[in-house]
């Protein structure tokens, strides 16, 4: 059920469909749908104390997962802020919702700007291992969607069934507070 009212929820929120899930702003990639897709798996997340986020297991927790790479200097992650208010106050607890910085070494900035909103949820980065482990590092790069300039889109989120299945990536600003979208989102 989530797969086919999660997609036409997303294909509302996205002015373009491509030819893959990745929907939305399209770029040329330095890495795969796929690798992004499998990234979810054993990218390492620690949060502010550095406290590690088994983001495997939440997503096999049996709800639906949403995990957006965000930054403080983002103009549509700024943008998406009310909605997500908005999502917090109708349906905090339908979905796992993971936000990750975009940019490790923005994490501090960009952990400020997320607290001053008073979101409910918690906020992360990726972790330290990905400086120094090549194989940690491509994971990072693939989890980031990395361009083949080097870049990163922001926002950029995955949205993961309750079994834990990657049913979309949606590259750029989403409205969860319109009500229709908040309602899909809600299950409503």
């Amino acid at each position: 059920m989530f797969r086919i009212a999660g997609l036409a929820l997303l294909i509302a929120f996205a002015p373009t469909l491509a030819r893959s899930e990745i929907i939305g702003m399209q770029v040329e990639r330095a890495v795969s749908e796929e690798e992004m897709k499998a990234s979810l798996r054993s990218v390492e997340l620690v949060d502010e104390k550095g406290a590690p986020l088994d983001l495997s297991a939440l997503m096999a927790s049996g709800k639906p997962t949403l995990v957006s790479l965000w930054a403080h200097w983002c103009p549509n992650c700024l943008a998406e802020v009310q909605g997500y208010k908005a999502l917090a106050k109708a349906c905090p607890q339908r979905w796992n919702v993971v936000f990750v910085s975009a940019r490790a070494s923005d994490y501090p900035k960009d952990l400020a700007k997320f607290k001053s909103y008073s979101l409910p949820w918690k906020f992360y980065r990726v972790g330290d291992a990905a400086r120094t482990d090549r194989a940690k590092a491509e994971v990072a790069r693939a989890f980031y969607g990395e361009t083949s300039e080097g870049g990163v889109v922001t926002p950029m989120h995955y949205f993961i069934d309750s079994r834990g299945v990657v049913e979309a990536i949606v590259a750029g600003k989403m409205d969860f507070s319109q009500p229709d979208r908040l309602a899909a989102f809600c299950g409503r």
